[in-house]
């Protein structure tokens, strides 16, 4: 495998990863609409926040080939998983 085939794989499990991170969001969101506890609110935005972070690189690297953008791309990646992550263990702790 080439460079190319790799990078388009990566694109294409990205956008998997975005499809089934939008599947389990709906499906703790029915739970939320249940239980109306607000700490599941929490833990969905830090959840988006996260899938969105860990896609990020993938997908900026798809609408442009430019290097210095997708370098770049993968360090903001790297701060919104870090973010994610820090909205997550806040409404676990905060539960």
């Amino acid at each position: 495998m080439n460079g190319i085939q790799i990078e388009t794989m990566h694109q294409m499990l990205a956008i998997v990863t975005l499809l089934l991170g939008a599947l389990l969001i709906a499906v703790i969101y029915n739970a939320y609409r249940i239980v109306r506890q607000p700490t599941l609110l929490l833990f969905i935005y830090g959840l988006f926040t996260l899938i969105v972070g860990i896609t990020f690189a993938d997908l900026v690297s798809i609408f442009t080939p430019d290097e210095f953008i997708v370098l770049w791309s993968a360090v903001f990646s790297r701060i919104v998983v870090i973010f994610g992550l820090c909205v997550m263990a806040y409404g676990i702790l905060r539960g």
